[in-house]
């Protein structure tokens, strides 16, 4: 793990459920979710910044994160989705 990098690969996640009017990087689906890392993907441009063409010196650890299909639309589907995450939509499951 390096510095830069807060979670670790099989880490459980949660994705943060804030409402944003700004272009951002994470499905509305998944806002409140559950999943699990399952890569470190490293440290990557800022993509809000990168949408709107402005200067982009900020950048971000990315991370793989995997949801159960059934944990997001209900249902007995055996199907994962992933999606590539900013560490600053994430936060620690807390148990």
């Amino acid at each position: 793990m390096t510095e830069a990098q807060e979670f670790q690969i099989g880490q459980m996640v949660n994705v943060k459920n804030v409402c944003s009017s700004k272009h951002h990087r994470v499905p509305l689906y998944l806002k409140g979710k559950t999943g699990k890392v399952t890569e470190y993907l490293g440290l990557v441009d800022n993509p809000e910044l990168s949408a709107y063409s402005k200067d982009n010196t900020e950048l971000y650890p990315l991370y793989r994160v995997c949801f159960e299909h059934r944990s997001l639309w209900d249902g007995e589907q055996n199907m994962e989705i992933y999606a590539d995450l900013a560490e600053k939509w994430l936060c620690k499951v807390e148990v």
